[in-house]
């Protein structure tokens, strides 16, 4: 699953936050995904012939586990109801970090200068890929509608 450039509009790189937002009531979390981003996760996670496809950067999981698998219960909670349902989406892909991703995290400065690493590697993994970015987070979507190396969802 690769988006060569943003014209294939169906491949999006998904961020902790969108992915905590999707499954907010798992996470005991406000929802704040606009409802096409909400469309186009739920898409590709539960219908097997879309042509959506998301792109998860691994350091996501990374992320969400070090923050959220703190209880045994939690963890297993976790690893049915959110895991399971992302790693069975045949429109999911699981992006490991690739040297080209530590290349772009070297390049992303300004205001995102002093941002979370983990934000950072999921920015530079959709720059590497040139795919938009579903995001929450408000700095990100600044710097990318100031910088425009790729297009975003909210």
């Amino acid at each position: 699953m690769i988006c060569a450039n943003t014209d294939m509009n169906n491949i999006f790189v998904t961020d902790t936050s969108s992915i905590i937002s999707y499954f907010n009531k798992i996470f005991g979390v406000r929802q704040k995904l606009s409802s096409i981003s909400r469309r186009l996760i739920e898409e590709a996670l539960l219908t097997s012939s879309s042509n959506i496809k998301l792109s998860i950067p691994s350091v996501v999981f990374i992320e969400i586990y070090d923050k959220w698998f703190v209880k045994e219960e939690t963890a297993r909670k976790l690893q049915y109801e959110f895991f399971q349902v992302i790693k069975k989406s045949p429109n999911v892909e699981i992006k490991p970090i690739e040297q080209e991703v530590l290349d772009n995290v070297l390049i992303i400065g300004d205001e995102l200068a002093s941002h979370d690493m983990h934000d950072k590697i999921i920015l530079a993994s959709a720059i590497m890929l040139e795919c938009p970015l579903i995001t929450t987070d408000t700095k990100i979507i600044n710097y990318i509608k100031k910088h425009k190396p790729i297009p975003y969802m909210n």
